[in-house]
């Protein structure tokens, strides 16, 4: 599997542009805010069919038009090119309503989940530091898109799981206000728990995926839960309806990342140093990659955002280490950091932009 090029048109600050990746790694230089951050974002946008970034689609199209669209293109084996193309709309296209977002592959529209599996890409950039110490929900959307390219049951499991919630916590809320009966609940209980009980066994497989993944350092990743039933749901069913949202299930979930000790590990994001924490986030993209790698039997294109600035020398060390295995394109700032990428990268080349 390998990119050989993407056009942008209207994507973010481009007007109409193309790139092509014709090494194995591609150095991309520029100044902040030249776009760099934004043509990695539009590749894994191929790959995964989101926005690593975006929280509305709105935010990707370029301003004062109306619709943008990133097109790529895949060698997905010997002579056999693939099209990839995602349109991106405000939701009104020529005074008619549309769809926000629209897939293609070879020219034929696709449904979300017939794109993705055609380009698969680790984004690897400096907001992923806080993997270690941030909240739940930035670790819940670490494995949640790592499961949802890689399984389609688990990818409709949680759409269908993420609206079932929506509607019992409305129904709660209404409860609360006797504007509707406690039986109302009944089909949202059941469907929330049927595909919920599907994502935390997935996750749990995953989390287990990761012990196998060798790394200078012994890390694990302790998976926590919220667990899903029958018992726990009724009982927190008064609190639930107080409260007017569901407490229980797979949108509370967690995992913890430990750093192995003589005697047990220790929770990283409570007794690591910084530079423990930094190899923890490394240690979960490489699990990343492993995990993708073999699922897929692919090795993942990597894109590392800016991410070498980030690290003392030794880390960037261990995350260069992953040049040469596959493709990846990475971006920069400064051109010293392409002298270390020069001494490791066999094939390269630089993009300034």
């Amino acid at each position: 599997m390998y990119l050989t090029g993407i056009s942008l048109q209207n994507f973010r600050n481009y007007q109409q542009q193309s790139f092509l990746f014709p090494r194995a790694t591609t150095v991309i230089v520029g100044d902040n805010g030249v776009g760099k951050t934004s043509l990695l974002e539009a590749i894994s946008l191929l790959a995964t069919g989101e926005s690593f970034r975006a929280e509305r689609v709105e935010e990707m199209i370029r301003f004062g038009t109306e619709i943008a669209r990133v097109k790529g293109k895949v060698l997905e084996e010997e002579g056999h090119f693939t099209e990839l193309e995602i349109t991106l709309t405000r939701g009104v296209l020529n005074g008619q309503k549309v769809q926000s977002r629209l897939y293609a592959v070879n020219n034929v529209r696709r449904l979300k989940k017939n794109f993705i599996g055609h380009l698969f890409a680790v984004v690897f950039r400096p907001e992923d530091m806080r993997l270690i110490e941030g909240s739940p929900g930035r670790r819940r959307d670490f494995i949640d898109t790592l499961l949802s390219v890689t399984d389609r049951d688990y990818a409709q499991s949680l759409k269908t799981y993420g609206d079932g919630l929506v509607r019992r916590n409305r129904l709660l809320t209404q409860i609360r206000e006797n504007e509707m009966p406690r039986s109302a609940l009944t089909y949202w209980t059941t469907l929330l728990l049927k595909h919920g009980q599907v994502l935390q066994e997935k996750r749990r497989q995953l989390l287990g995926f990761f012990a196998s993944v060798e790394f200078p350092f012994q890390f694990s990743a302790a998976y926590q839960p919220s667990v899903i039933s029958e018992a726990r749901l009724a009982q927190y069913a008064e609190n639930e309806v107080a409260a007017g949202h569901t407490l229980v299930g797979p949108h509370k979930d967690d995992f913890m990342v430990n750093l192995a000790s003589d005697s047990e590990g220790l929770a990283l994001h409570l007794f690591g140093s910084r530079g423990q924490q930094r190899l923890g986030v490394l240690w979960l993209k490489m699990c990343e990659l492993a995990y993708l790698k073999n699922q897929t039997g692919l090795q993942p294109l990597l894109l590392l955002d800016d991410i070498l600035s980030e690290l003392d020398q030794a880390h960037r060390q261990a995350v260069l280490s992953l040049l040469n295995h596959g493709q990846a394109v990475i971006t920069t700032t400064e051109m010293r950091m392409v002298e270390e990428i020069s001494a490791v990268a066999q094939d390269f080349e630089i993009l300034h932009i």
